[in-house]
């Protein structure tokens, strides 16, 4: 099989190889014979290849492979089909408004690109979509793609190691860096909390230890003192929060996840002073004894094997393997990662402070539309209980929110309440 990395069309096994040449006319000698159809001229063509001595059969010579920098390859693919940021219909349609877009902080950090098909027969298509530059050591290396109906990357793109980012605040250093798991909610996070002197960053969707390392480098040339981890409200976003955690644990209690299975995810500690596993213990076992009880609460007076074998798969359990190591067997869900993380954050220490914060829906977006669309109904319906209309509706089963639901209040008062513990 072969692939074209100059033309996407030009791909497939050896016989599409033949027929795309006899087609096109890349090559001197290859093309159609009269009174032949294409596929008995690439017959043709490779009989009379193999009918001739080896020793005399074309052959091509290929200079030396080269060894390329990162993202060389993919740089003149950057260069060749970008454009400035022009069209901002997706971006519009995704509840991003000018004014964010317009923000000096993400002022050539948003692209257009410029991406060209063209079927047999038919006339070339242009689509332009919304392209966010992946850096690495400040270097361009990548490119998340956006479009209507449309996501991935660009060819030769790396992002095993590079972040989408902003630029830094205007007038004063960052006061810490945001993180989110695509640049599009990196953008909403910006839009809901308008007021915060930020350094926005996205992982693409994947968080490897390489991209851990990258955060390190920027907070620490950049004298960033904390790092907010704004991933998705979901099972995959929580998971995120728990190897982020991982990757900035101190010296005084490093951390690993040391197996992650489909249900069950296994993360060890080491720390030769137990105040801080004790206390994340202690925490864990609330949790437990609160699952517990919700648990009977639901199955009534029920306490059949099977029930007691489910409400054990919920629980987070604990094994001492030393004198100063310990594993936590957390399930693979939201409310269990979610606790396990709680009670990280706030028993053990970490190379750069670490907050997680997480939108009402399943991500910034959707609490960005949602937000939105509240406003469009008090703009027609006046002042009325929006949560009658669903959009205070709680899908996610986070604690419910007094009042009217308002999505915007909601993050305000989480924000001013980091700010007051900021200040203690």
């Amino acid at each position: 099989m072969y692939f074209n990395s100059h033309d996407d069309r030009d791909k497939g096994s050896v016989i599409d190889w033949m027929k795309n040449r006899v087609n096109s006319g890349r090559i001197v000698g290859i093309d159609q014979q009269p009174g032949r159809n294409v596929w008995q001229t690439v017959n043709d063509h490779f009989r009379a290849y193999l009918n001739l001595p080896e020793d005399q059969r074309p052959k091509l010579e290929l200079p030396p492979i080269s060894i390329t920098a990162p993202g060389e390859k993919f740089h003149s693919i950057y260069t060749k089909d970008c454009r400035p940021l022009e069209n901002t219909a997706y971006l519009e349609s995704r509840g991003i408004t000018r004014s964010t877009i317009q923000n000096p902080q993400f002022a050539g950090r948003i692209l257009n690109q410029l991406h060209t098909v063209q079927k047999e027969g038919m006339p070339a298509k242009t689509f332009v979509n919304t392209a966010f530059p992946a850096y690495h050591e400040g270097r361009v290396v990548g490119l998340e793609l956006k479009g209507e109906g449309y996501k991935g990357q660009a060819p030769e793109s790396e992002f095993s190691r590079s972040l989408w980012l902003s630029k830094l605040p205007e007038g004063r250093p960052a006061a810490h860096m945001v993180v989110a798991e695509s640049a599009l909610d990196a953008l909403s996070y910006a839009q809901l909390h308008p007021g915060e002197k930020a350094l926005y960053a996205s992982t693409a969707g994947v968080l490897t230890q390489n991209k851990i390392f990258e955060m390190k480098r920027l907070l620490s040339e950049e004298r960033i003192p904390s790092i907010r981890a704004a991933f998705d409200n979901d099972t995959q976003g929580h998971h995120y929060d728990t190897r982020l955690l991982a990757g900035f644990a101190s010296e005084q209690n490093p951390m690993k996840v040391v197996r992650e299975h489909k249900h069950l995810l296994t993360v060890e500690v080491t720390a030769t002073n137990p105040a801080g596993v004790q206390a994340l213990t202690n925490h864990l076992k609330a949790y437990n004894d609160q699952t517990a009880r919700q648990y009977r609460d639901q199955a009534g007076e029920t306490n059949t094997q099977a029930v007691s074998q489910t409400l054990r798969d919920e629980m987070i359990s604990s094994t001492k393997l030393g004198p100063n190591t310990y594993q936590f067997h957390v399930p693979m869900n939201r409310e269990a990662l979610g606790a396990f993380n709680q009670g990280a954050t706030q028993s053990l220490a970490f190379e750069h402070k670490i907050e997680i914060v997480k939108s009402q829906g399943k991500d910034w977006n959707q609490d960005l539309k949602q937000d939105q669309m509240q406003q469009v109904v008090k703009r027609e319906l006046g002042p009325v209980d929006e949560n009658q209309y669903g959009f205070g509706m709680d899908h996610w089963k986070n604690e419910p929110i007094e009042g009217v639901g308002k999505i915007t209040a909601q993050h305000q008062a989480q924000a001013e309440a980091r700010e007051r513990e900021s200040d203690c």
